[in-house]
C-alpha cells in the first residue's frame, strides 16, 4: 500500500486542529475543511487494523500496545508542561485517569491508547469468540458513540462522563474493518475506489448538514463521528490500497509519510506557536498557521529521527 495517503491524512489532522474555534470570517468554508478532513482518524485505525499479524493478533496488538505507550506519555508530559509549566495536576487520581483518556494538554494523544487498546479488544475478541462477537461489539459501541455523541440532542440524552469520541468507542470498528479487509484480501480497483469515496464523501457532507440543520449540532466542524463517517474512512482506506503500487513519492516525503506517527504527536506545539504569531481569526491564517505546523513538525521529526534514544519516541 502506497505510503503517500498517511501524509495526506497527517496534513488533514492538522487542517482539522487548525480551524477549531477559528476562521469566523468564513465560517462555512471553516466548517467544510473540517468535515471533508475527518476521513484521516478513521483512516489511521483502518490502517492499524489492516497491518496486525492474522497469525498473532493479540501478541501484536500487545507489542504495539507497549510501543505506543512511551511516545504517549513523555509527549503527554511535555504537553502540559508547555501549557501549564507543572505537572502538579497529575497528584490528582481522577486527572492520571483523564490524561490516560484525553491526554489532557495533549488533546491529540487520545489517539495512541486508543488504538492500542482497540488493536488488544479486536485481537482477544477475534481469537475467541470469532467474527460474530466482533460485529456484535464493534456495531454497540459505535451505537454508544453516536447515540451520546451527534445524535444526543435527538434522544434527549445526558452528556456522559467521557468523550465517547475518544477511545475504544469509536476506533474498535475501523480496527476490525482493516484485519476484515486484510482477512478477505480485498484488492479494489483504482477508479471504484475512487467512485466509492466521493460517494461517502457527499453523504458525509449531507449527514452533518442534516445534523446541523436540525440543530442538533451547534457547529459541523466539531462533528467528529458520524454514521457516514464510517464508509467515509473505510472508503479512503481502500483508495490507499487501489493506488498504484508504482506509485513513489519523492525520498524525503516518502521518509515523512514513514514517521507520521512522529508528525501526528508534535504538530499540536507547533500549531500552538504558529497561532501565536500568526493569529487565527481569519481562514486566511488558520491555513498559514497549518502550513508552518506542518514544515515545523517535518523539521522536528526528522531531527529527533537521527538520534538512538528519541527515534522511539516519533516512530
Amino acid at each position: 500500500m502506497p505510503v503517500a495517503l498517511r501524509l495526506i491524512a497527517f496534513i488533514a489532522v492538522v487542517l482539522i486542529h487548525a480551524v477549531a474555534d477559528s476562521a469566523t470570517d468564513a465560517a462555512t468554508a471553516a466548517d467544510a475543511i473540517a468535515v471533508l478532513a475527518r476521513f484521516a482518524v478513521p483512516f489511521l485505525f483502518v490502517a492499524f487494523g489492516y497491518f496486525l499479524s492474522s497469525r498473532a493478533p493479540a501478541r501484536t496488538a500487545l507489542r504495539l500496545l507497549v510501543r505506543l505507550a512511551p511516545p504517549f506519555f513523555v509527549w503527554a508530559l511535555v504537553y502540559i508542561l508547555y501549557f501549564k509549566g507543572s505537572l502538579a495536576e497529575l497528584r490528582s487520581p481522577a486527572m492520571l485517569v483523564r490524561l490516560l483518556v484525553t491526554g489532557l494538554d495533549g488533546q491529540h494523544l487520545w489517539f495512541l491508547p486508543a488504538l492500542g487498546i482497540a488493536g488488544v479488544l479486536f485481537a482477544l475478541v477475534k481469537s475467541r469468540l470469532g467474527w460474530g462477537a466482533v460485529l456484535a461489539l464493534t456495531l454497540l459501541f459505535y451505537a454508544l458513540a453516536l447515540a451520546f455523541g451527534p445524535y444526543r440532542g435527538l434522544f434527549d440524552l445526558s452528556r456522559p462522563p467521557f468523550n465517547t469520541r475518544n477511545g475504544t468507542f469509536f476506533g474498535l470498528l475501523f480496527v476490525a474493518g482493516g484485519a476484515w479487509i486484510r482477512e478477505d484480501d480485498i484488492r479494489p480497483r483504482t477508479a471504484p475506489a475512487l467512485a466509492l469515496f466521493a460517494l461517502a464523501t457527499i453523504l458525509q457532507l449531507g449527514e452533518v448538514a442534516a445534523l446541523h440543520a436540525q440543530g442538533t449540532i451547534p457547529f459541523p466542524r466539531f462533528t467528529d463521528d458520524t454514521l457516514m463517517t464510517i464508509p467515509y474512512g473505510i472508503a479512503a482506506f481502500l483508495v490507499a490500497l487501489a493506488l498504484p503500487p508504482t506509485l513513489r513519492l519523492p525520498p524525503l516525503l516518502a521518509q515523512l509519510a514513514r514517521l507520521s506517527h512522529g508528525l501526528y504527536v508534535v504538530h499540536l506545539l507547533f500549531l500552538d506557536l504558529a497561532v501565536r504569531l500568526i493569529g487565527r481569526e481569519t481562514l486566511a491564517a488558520c491555513l498559514v498557521d497549518a502550513l508552518l505546523a506542518v514544515i515545523a513538525s517535518a523539521l522536528c521529526v526528522l531531527a529527533l529521527d537521527r538520534l538512538p534514544f528519541t527515534q522511539r519516541l516519533i516512530r
